[in-house]
This record gives C-alpha cells, sequence and structure tokens, in this order.
C-alpha cells in the first residue's frame, strides 16, 4: 500500500468516525426524558407526548363514566380502579370536586332515574345495582339492588326505562340481561345472551332496547315490554359505547377497531364504518370506547382512549359523517360528553394527566417491601 492510499483510507476513517460521533451527540440532544416540559405538556415514560386542551379537576382512580346533572350545575364520575371505588362529584361552576363518594364496588354503569332524584351505579362484583339519592350536589345511599346469583357475576352498564319503572342492567358475567322492577326493587326477567354484553340504551319511546354485545362484534335490538329479542345486527369487534339519534340511527363504538359503525334502525343494516384513527389506514388502536351527540344530533364526541384523543365528527347528513378534527385529551380517555346546553365539552382521562415515580412502593429485591404500599402503581393513576 502506497502512503498516498494510506491517507486516503485515514482521511476516509475519520470522516466516518466524526460523522459517527455527530450522529450520536444528535441522538442524545433528541432524547426527551419523561417529564413535564417548559410548554406544560408532559412526556410519558412510553414518549408519548400529553398536551390536553381545556382545564382539569382532579377525580379518582380509572374513571370510566361520565354524566351531567339535570339541573346542569354538577358532573358525576365513576372512578373505577385499582383503588376503592368512588363517585366524584364536580362543580362546574368552580370547576372543583365537591365530594368523593366511597362505594364497596363500582364499574361503568351510571344513569339517572327520569326523576333526576336518583342515580343508579352498577355494582361490578357486587352483583348489584347501588341506588342513590341526589340532592343539591349531595349523594346519599338509598337501597341496594341485588341481582341472581351467579358464579363470578360482574355487573356492566345499565339504562332505566324512560317511564321509570324498569331498570335494565347487563352482566358481563354470566352474560345475561337483567330488568328490574323498581317499583318493588326486585328482579322481573333474566334474559340469557350468546356472549359478554357491555352496555344498553333505550330508545325514547321506551319500545326498544339496545345491548352493545361486547364478545360477539353484534348489538342485540330487544323488545323491552317483552325482554325478547326483536333481531341481531352486526357491527365490528368488540361493540361498546352506543347513541342513539332522533332520526333513527344508532352509533357504535367498536374498540377492536378504529371505527364507529352507524347503524339504520329502519333496515337494521351499517351504513357507514366512519374511522376515527388520526391518519388514513392506520392500524387498529385508537380504541374508541365512548359515544356522545350534541343536544341537536349534529355532532358525534368520540373518545379514543389510546391515542389521547377526542374525535369530533359531523354526523349532520345521514350516510355521509366525518370527522371534522381531534382534541388532545389526558392520558386514555374514557369518556367525553357535551354539557346539556351544547357549549361545553367534558372529558375523562382513565389514567391522568401524568405518569409518576413511586419511591415508597414495593420492591421485588427487597423482601421488607414486598407487599404493595400506598404507592403501589395500579392505585397512581388519578
Amino acid at each position: 500500500m502506497t502512503k498516498r492510499s494510506f491517507s486516503g483510507l485515514l482521511a476516509a476513517a475519520l470522516l466516518l468516525l466524526i460523522a459517527g460521533l455527530m450522529m450520536r451527540a444528535e441522538r442524545q440532544e433528541a432524547r426527551v426524558e419523561p417529564g413535564r416540559d417548559e410548554e406544560g405538556a408532559v412526556t410519558l415514560h412510553n414518549g408519548w407526548r400529553l398536551a390536553p386542551a381545556g382545564r382539569h379537576v382532579t377525580v379518582g382512580n380509572l374513571p370510566l363514566a361520565l354524566i351531567q346533572s339535570p339541573d346542569a350545575r354538577h358532573l358525576i364520575v365513576t372512578n373505577d380502579g385499582y383503588g376503592k371505588p368512588t363517585l366524584s362529584v364536580i362543580d362546574v361552576a368552580s370547576w372543583s370536586a365537591k365530594e368523593h363518594f366511597p362505594l364497596e364496588h363500582a364499574w361503568l354503569g351510571l344513569a339517572w332515574h327520569p326523576d333526576g332524584t336518583r342515580l343508579f351505579s352498577s355494582g361490578a362484583s357486587q352483583n348489584a345495582v347501588q341506588e342513590l339519592k341526589y340532592e343539591n350536589g349531595s349523594l346519599a345511599p338509598l337501597r341496594v339492588i341485588q341481582l341472581p346469583p351467579a358464579k363470578n357475576a360482574f355487573v356492566g352498564g345499565l339504562a332505566p326505562h324512560p317511564d321509570g319503572t324498569r331498570l335494565f342492567v347487563v352482566r358481563v358475567l354470566p352474560q345475561d340481561l337483567v330488568v328490574i322492577d323498581l317499583t318493588r326493587g326486585e328482579v322481573e326477567k333474566t334474559l340469557p345472551l350468546a356472549a359478554e354484553p357491555y352496555t344498553s340504551v333505550v330508545s325514547a319511546d321506551g319500545k326498544k332496547l339496545y345491548v352493545s354485545v361486547w364478545g360477539g362484534a353484534k348489538v342485540l335490538e330487544i323488545d323491552s315490554a317483552t325482554a325478547t329479542v326483536a333481531r341481531e345486527i352486526a357491527v365490528g369487534e368488540h361493540p361498546n359505547a352506543m347513541m342513539l339519534t332522533r332520526d333513527g340511527r344508532l352509533f357504535v363504538a367498536c374498540a377492536n377497531t378504529n371505527a364507529v359503525w352507524a347503524v339504520d334502525l329502519a333496515s337494521g343494516r351499517s351504513r357507514e364504518q366512519i374511522s376515527v384513527a388520526l391518519y388514513p389506514d392506520a392500524p387498529a388502536g385508537s380504541t374508541p370506547n365512548s359515544l356522545a351527540g350534541s343536544p341537536d344530533d349534529r355532532t358525534l364526541l368520540v373518545a379514543n382512549a389510546d391515542n389521547n384523543t377526542v374525535a369530533v365528527v359531523d354526523i349532520s347528513k345521514r350516510d355521509r359523517s366525518h370527522v371534522t378534527g381531534f382534541i388532545p385529551a389526558g392520558w386514555y380517555p374514557t369518556g367525553a360528553i357535551f354539557s346539556r346546553d351544547g357549549k361545553q365539552i367534558f372529558v375523562i382521562s382513565g389514567k391522568g394527566l401524568a405518569s409518576a415515580a413511586n419511591p415508597n412502593g414495593p420492591l421485588p429485591t427487597d423482601p421488607t417491601r414486598r407487599r404493595p404500599r400506598d404507592q403501589y402503581t395500579g392505585s397512581m393513576f388519578r
């Protein structure tokens, strides 16, 4: 090898070394650590960035559902995570938590009695429904309505009949629909289902009940008077939340897809599959899990749990629905509703606004700290 050739190789090696060092420096400079930045946004431990819109108030552990009080002064949020369940009462005017009402068991189901003075909460593994009195922003227990005995029973969503005489309750396990006579506080009928249900909604005239079959990729239309299945409506995988419009459409969020299915109830067929993904042809993973309409039935809100957004959908024209934009939410949004006057939007974020360290939590390598303490990670998402 000549001296000139050796010098050329040495120069090339130096150039490669410098380029490598520059790339490494750029990677180090671009690295972002978890935590809050100067703009107030939060970077999670997985690198995702949260910059939610609006004002925020802390509720409880894994909020799953929220409703506004009949007088529009308060919000009720059910918190159903690792910690002890609670119902948070939020004062809308002051935007503060007025009360955290403790429950032994709760999950998802939350509904007003038509008279507006009573609130129903599903009792999860308690296999019961809690009936609570509501007055001026405060809750008080009224009665516990026990459901038929069943192995590993778990209560899901619930819906009262418009005339206030009955309450329809679905049980994820043992896969059935339970009809409760509210006058007597007793079970009127039980309808077995072929797969796990999630929740139900009642038509405005009270004649039809729609049950989303979480484990069956379908919705059941049920005659509310006889509690018998009238027909099955095929939708996407993992149907959960539903919303009815006055013009005869049923919107169904299907969590194992990126879509909300719009069903024409006259024909019983899906007319639209509205994509709520952030970009075209995105793989499944948005996880739509909550639906709510505006008071004028022109706009639909879709909580997308796994991309931390609320999709805003224009549904004013049949068969021509389209997403108009996305509202950045907190971590894992599980619900979004319009205020009763349609001027505000309320969103719950299942895992809160940031991850947190747990220095006092369990440490597997230390025998003295094997048992979870108050800083077990599962109870820190607020």
